[in-house]
């Protein structure tokens, strides 16, 4: 019985939350605005209407989506994150932030990709100020761990090409480590909002590549900072290196989440558990930036 008043409990924060935020919305089928009708589903103006979720998330996807991303990976994912392991970029994200708002009564942030949600809810943890928190991400798995584990945010299952919100709601995005699509973030982002994309640099996790690849050199991805600057303007980096200690339980963990050893054989990743990594480099950069032909950045 517990369980379950603490499953409707954790729904009805959810809920409530999607209810006092309507306005951000928008149905991805049509573009109309979205209202929440008895805390249970979302129907627009056209009657295009999606149910919560039990745990009090909406899917607002338009078609069937596979991702590679199931609830192992995400269970790891959480493991590495409550450990420590992105303190420091979540220190400095966070710092970003609360700088950015620090004359705003109120602001909304959205974490495009927000796996399971621990990240967005790290951040959120810590701005002492009054911040609506919405995660979304493709994999239905991630969004039902964010809205069991973080309740009292938005979470919804979402398509980056086709993001179900209204024009110029957010005053930040985050793109933490996945996959943007920076003309829809261009749309969503309010004229003075901050744009904060994390990107992996040359030495991130390099003792694991050591093991699992056999070139000393991984392929080059394009330039992620150009590409922002494609979309936005006042565009600056920040990275961020550091060692982080791992046992033999967060190093299998990390094998676990990271897509640098998808598709390993078992032999590699008990050669890796067997040799053991006793710590690992953590190299980020943080690309930070605001619309195009909006002002200057300051921060």
């Amino acid at each position: 019985m517990n369980g379950a008043k603490a499953m409707i409990s954790k729904k009805m924060m959810n809920a409530e939350q999607i209810e006092k935020n309507a306005h951000l919305f928008s149905c991805p089928v049509c573009e109309a605005e979205l209202k929440l009708i008895d805390k249970s589903r979302l129907v627009c103006t056209e009657n295009h209407s999606f149910d919560l979720s039990r745990q009090g998330y909406a899917n607002l996807t338009t078609g069937g989506h596979l991702t590679k991303y199931d609830k192992a990976l995400f269970e790891a994912r959480k493991t590495i994150i409550d450990s420590g392991f992105f303190n420091p970029v979540l220190d400095s994200i966070t710092n970003l932030i609360s700088t950015q708002l620090e004359d705003k009564p109120e602001a909304a942030i959205i974490d495009a990709g927000c796996g399971e949600g621990s990240h967005l809810s790290t951040i959120l943890r810590e701005l002492k100020k009054n911040v609506t928190g919405v995660g979304i991400d493709l994999s239905k798995e991630g969004i039902l761990a964010a809205a069991k584990d973080h309740p009292g945010h938005i979470w919804v299952v979402a398509d980056l090409a086709n993001c179900p919100f209204a024009d110029e709601q957010f005053d930040v995005i985050l793109n933490i480590l996945s996959p943007a699509n920076y003309a829809e973030f261009s749309r969503l982002l309010k004229p003075d909002g901050l744009f904060v994309k994390v990107v992996p640099e040359n030495d991130y996790l390099k003792e694991l590549r050591a093991v699992f690849y056999d070139e000393t050199e991984r392929e080059q991805d394009s330039d992620p900072t150009a590409r922002v600057a494609e979309h936005f303007s006042a565009v600056k980096t920040e990275r961020i290196t550091y060692q982080f200690p791992l046992d033999q339980e967060l190093l299998a963990k990390l094998i676990r989440m990271t897509p640098l050893t998808w598709g390993a054989s078992e032999e590699k990743v008990n050669e890796a558990l067997r040799i053991g990594i006793p710590s690992i480099t953590i190299d980020f950069t943080i690309i930070i930036a605001t619309r195009r032909n909006e002002g200057t950045f300051e921060c």
